[in-house]
């Protein structure tokens, strides 16, 4: 699908990541010791360094640091955004939708819709092409996107196929109505049939946790592949070549389309922005939709990791934030689901900064205090508003 949304622009952008980081060399027991092994690593793939969350954070904590920073430079945006769209596949609950309690932690007023969307790789600009569409049809004045990823509980480190890819980070994006802004384009495609490609198997409805817990033992168990990478079913599976497969076979040629749909050629087009899989995809993608190396930034990659639905939005951040006029880019993300979707837009002008670094709030709740907090509810010995 195809589409070209009017009078929306993009006004801000911010991104967060905590201040955890961990290199190559900081694991170097899981690559038998070798340094050469680790080079190659940043060679082929751009494997660096990656930002992981420690305990009790979560993804709609770094979305909120970096929507805290966006109000604040932005302060009369507060009471004229009609809706928050979270955009994460860790939410903070089952239910009640987490952008119910972002709405409440930002201080946006209650006329604001909030909703959460389930996505990944390409859920930034998922994201955008939901909020952009509330924009141009006159649904809303201005919409807040915060998109972000991270693992609280943490990735087992045994597993080396997963663990040092992938990083955390959040993002806040501001949209609002501008009747002078150039169309947005979109192009947005989805191949179910691939959708055990990168999945959690076990944990929701399908394979259900079940109330007697030790019916559930085989959905924590070590199982080992070949090369002695653990798994297991509770948590997340990818099929790394199949990945790569899909990346090549679909998007470059999905890229082209947008530029033919939106008569948008290479040489008009200032930036491409792609989801940070790694840096062999990067280059690959760019080389195979005709563009140069130097317009398909991977350093993101490199400094942070895979942050998954937060990738480009940080990316942006980290290539733009000294750029008030970065042009015009096609966004491009792609991953699980299969899902792809990508967007062709100029920017003349906007408030962007570089990456924020995420402290916890030393006053918020430990894991085993929202616990013990929730037995007394449910007890009837503390008030819910205590």
């Amino acid at each position: 699908m195809f589409t070209t949304l009017q009078n929306v622009r993009i006004a801000s952008l911010r991104s967060a990541v905590p201040t955890n980081e961990i290199s190559l060399e900081d694991e170097i027991e899981y690559y038998g010791g070798s340094l050469k092994k680790i080079s190659r690593l940043r060679t082929l793939l751009g494997m660096d360094r990656r930002r992981v969350c420690p305990p009790d954070v979560t993804a709609s904590d770094l979305c909120a640091h970096a929507a805290f920073a966006l109000l604040e430079a932005l302060p009369d945006s507060r009471d004229t955004i009609d809706a928050l769209i979270f955009v994460s596949q860790m939410p903070d609950w089952h239910q009640p939708a987490t952008a119910c309690e972002l709405q409440h932690r930002l201080g946006l007023g209650q006329h604001c819709a909030a909703f959460d969307v389930n996505q990944g790789c390409a859920g930034y600009v998922y994201g955008l092409w939901l909020g952009s569409s509330l924009v141009a049809s006159g649904a809303a004045r201005q919409v807040l996107v915060l998109v972000g990823d991270a693992h609280p509980s943490g990735r087992d480190i045994r597993n080396r196929i997963t663990t040092p890819v992938f990083g955390d980070a959040g993002s806040a994006t501001l949209l609002v109505r501008d009747e002078t802004a150039s169309p947005v384009h979109f192009g947005i495609g989805t191949d179910g049939s691939g959708f055990e490609t990168i999945i959690v198997p076990a944990g929701k409805a399908r394979i259900p946790f079940l109330r007697e817990h030790c019916e559930n033992e085989s959905l924590v168990r070590d199982i080992a592949d070949q090369y002695g990478n653990i798994w297991q079913i509770a948590d997340t599976y990818m099929d790394g070549g199949a990945v790569y497969d899909f990346t090549m076979n679909v998007v470059p040629d999905h890229i082209c389309r947008l530029m033919q749909y939106s008569k948008i050629n290479h040489d008009n087009i200032d930036w491409l922005i792609l989801h940070q899989a790694n840096k062999q995809i990067i280059e690959n993608i760019a080389l195979k939709s005709g563009f140069p190396s130097n317009k398909a930034p991977f350093q993101s990659f490199s400094k942070y990791g895979n942050t998954a639905s937060a990738s480009i939005p940080l990316a942006l951040c980290d290539t733009f934030y000294e750029k008030q006029s970065p042009g015009t880019i096609l966004l491009c993300g792609y991953g699980i689901g299969l899902s792809w979707a990508s967007c062709l837009c100029k920017i003349d002008s906007w408030n962007c900064a570089r990456p924020l670094e995420y402290e916890p709030d030393p006053d918020r709740p430990t894991r085993l205090q929202r616990i013990e907090r929730w037995e007394r509810i449910i007890k009837g010995e503390q008030n819910r508003y205590d």
